[in-house]
């Protein structure tokens, strides 16, 4: 964007003309400075916002893929880490908090420690983020499915919605609610 302007002459020869237009010159250049100003922190504020919605996003889906992937890293902190301490959600009318996460992902490694063959696969799809300020949410579709010996056991679809909160430079998840999809009657 290029932007110019001109002050010009005084066009008048008494003292109080001139002072009269060199204070107009002075508003019409405050106003310009002020609405550079505001189209330079505009432009700002949307660049901030894509690169925290992409932040946002990135967080939803590490989160799908830590818990997917668990069964062959064993990385209980790769789904841990993206998750608030105080973390409380609700999981198809039922409330899970990070330690209830913690548990599941602890009973799910010993049954792979004594020769389960069950894993899963997460698809997150529809993603949409929403970013108020120090807090943001994101809604999303999800398909999770169970596969145990290659074959398909068991399979949910649905829907959630997640909270985030900003701690640091880091977007954690607080709160979820994810219900599966109900069929039409």
């Amino acid at each position: 964007m290029f932007v110019s302007f001109s002050l010009g002459t005084c066009p008048s020869n008494t003292q109080a003309d001139a002072s009269a237009y060199v204070h107009y010159g002075r508003s019409m250049n405050t106003r310009l400075i002020y609405a550079l100003l505001m189209v330079c922190l505009s432009w700002t504020a949307v660049a901030w916002s894509a690169e925290e919605g992409e932040a946002i996003e990135k967080t939803v889906k590490e989160a799908a893929m830590a818990a997917a992937t668990f069964s062959e890293t064993r990385d209980k902190q790769a789904v841990l880490k993206l998750y608030t301490k105080d973390y409380v959600g609700i999981q198809d009318g039922e409330t899970e908090t990070r330690d209830a996460i913690e548990k599941w992902l602890s009973d799910y490694e010993s049954e792979l420690n004594k020769g389960s063959t069950l894993r899963f696969i997460s698809v997150v799809s529809n993603l949409q983020v929403r970013m108020p300020g120090p807090t943001a949410w994101a809604t999303y579709d999800y398909v999770f499915q169970a596969i145990r010996k290659g074959e398909l056991e068991a399979q949910d679809s649905g829907q959630c919605t997640t909270l985030l909160r900003k701690e640091g430079s880091t977007w954690l998840i607080q709160h979820e609610h994810c219900s599966k999809t109900r069929l039409m009657k």
